[in-house]
């Protein structure tokens, strides 16, 4: 649909997806969030006006984004963990498919779980967050043979969760690249001495 002319950004279709994917764009771009609403828009096609519809700010518009990553993120779980054929094949897919998420999408990953997203209650966030969070508690509650709102699966989850999170940002920091092995191997070894 065209977004050319006055009066057709009111029919651009899902213009608040396209802030997002544009802005998700300018995110590989820049490698960060150093850009703004306007530019957003000027991508999209739209005036800012039009992506006030949708967007209060640009802090609103980054809200909406890492509740994008972390639908993506989640999926990304899923798909991973889909690979395995059995619940420790799964998991470690799983967490091969979380640091894979990271080390493909940094900015991203930066901005879901960093100071920007922390303790935020954005009802959007807060439940993308808590679906990727589902998804981990879910492959180790079949792992471990217990509920998946069980304590000892709670408590596995924050040790798996920081495991692959701090190997996330260890090879996306360059941390690691003194070791003779590759992403998938690390996540192997790591993993599977603490199974």
């Amino acid at each position: 649909m065209s977004t050319s002319g006055k009066g057709s950004t009111y029919h651009h279709g899902n213009l608040r997806q396209a802030l997002v994917e544009a802005a998700l764009g300018l995110m590989v771009e820049t490698g960060g969030t150093d850009f703004s609403l306007r530019e957003a828009a000027r991508r999209v096609g739209v005036t800012v006006n039009a992506s006030y519809r949708h967007f209060r700010n640009k802090e609103a518009l980054m809200v909406a984004i890492a509740a994008e990553g972390f639908r993506r993120f989640s999926q990304a779980l899923l798909e991973g963990a889909s690979a395995g054929t059995s619940a420790r094949d799964r998991l470690l897919c799983s967490g091969r498919a979380y640091v894979r998420f990271a080390q493909a999408n940094p900015s991203l990953f930066r901005l879901m779980f960093g100071n920007f997203s922390a303790g935020r209650q954005d009802e959007e966030l807060v439940m993308a967050g808590g679906q990727a969070l589902s998804v981990l508690k879910s492959a180790l509650a079949a792992f471990m043979g217990k509920p998946p709102e069980s304590e000892e699966v709670a408590v596995a989850a924050l040790r798996a969760w920081a495991l692959a999170h701090g190997m996330s940002y260890l090879l996306m920091d360059g941390q690691l690249a003194h070791l003779p092995w590759d992403a998938d191997a690390l996540i192997d070894r790591v993993i599977s001495a603490d199974s």
